[in-house]
C-alpha cells in the first residue's frame, strides 16, 4: 500500500467518506419520511406516497452504485501498488490519474443525490441548525468546495491525454 501514488489515495478517502454521509443522509430521509405525516391525512406520513418511495430507492440506487466504483476503484488502486512493488509495472502518472478521477466521480455522485434528491425533498425544516440532515448537507458541501473536487476538469484533461498519449505535463492540475 505505501508504494502507491497519493493524488488517487487522498480522492479515495474523500470518496469514502462522500459515500458514507449519503448512505448516512439515506437513513435520516428514511426517518424523516416515516415520521412526517401529512397534511390533509394526517394519519399517513410521506413513506406510504410513491414519489417518496421513488426518491429513497433511486438515492438508494446510486449510493449502492458509487459504493461499488469506489471498491472496484480501490482494488485496482492495491493492484497498482501490488505490480509496482514486484517489479512487473511502475505505478505511473497517467494510472494515478485515471483512478483518482474514478474515486472523484464516485464521491460526485453522493454529492449529487444528497444535494440534489435528498436535502432538496426532504423539507425545509430539516435544513435548519441542529437537524442532522443540515448537518449532513453542511459535510458534504465542504467536500465538494474542497480542493479535490476543484480538481475534477484538470484532471479530466489529464486523463484525456493520457490515453492517447498526449503530453499531460503541460495542463496543470491545480487550477
Amino acid at each position: 500500500m505505501y508504494a502507491g501514488r497519493a493524488p488517487s489515495f487522498f480522492h479515495c478517502e474523500l470518496a469514502a467518506i462522500m459515500i458514507g454521509t449519503a448512505y448516512a443522509a439515506a437513513d435520516e430521509y428514511a426517518r424523516i419520511l416515516a415520521a412526517r405525516p401529512l397534511i390533509l391525512e394526517p394519519d399517513r406520513t410521506r413513506a406510504d406516497l410513491h414519489d417518496y418511495q421513488r426518491n429513497l430507492g433511486e438515492s438508494l440506487g446510486i449510493i449502492h452504485t458509487a459504493h461499488a466504483a469506489l471498491q472496484q476503484t480501490a482494488q485496482q488502486w492495491m493492484e497498482a501498488c501490488r505490480r509496482n512493488v514486484a517489479g512487473e509495472a511502475p505505478f505511473t502518472v497517467a494510472e494515478d490519474n485515471r483512478l483518482a478521477l474514478m474515486f472523484l466521480h464516485a464521491g460526485r455522485m453522493a454529492w449529487d443525490l444528497l444535494q440534489g434528491t435528498l436535502i432538496r425533498t426532504a423539507g425545509a425544516r430539516h435544513a435548519r441548525d441542529g437537524e442532522r440532515m443540515r448537518r449532513y448537507f453542511r459535510d458534504a458541501s465542504t467536500y465538494w468546495t474542497y480542493i479535490g473536487p476543484g480538481m475534477a476538469e484538470p484532471l479530466a484533461r489529464r486523463v484525456g491525454c493520457d490515453r492517447p498519449g498526449l503530453p499531460s505535463g503541460q495542463i496543470p492540475l491545480i487550477p
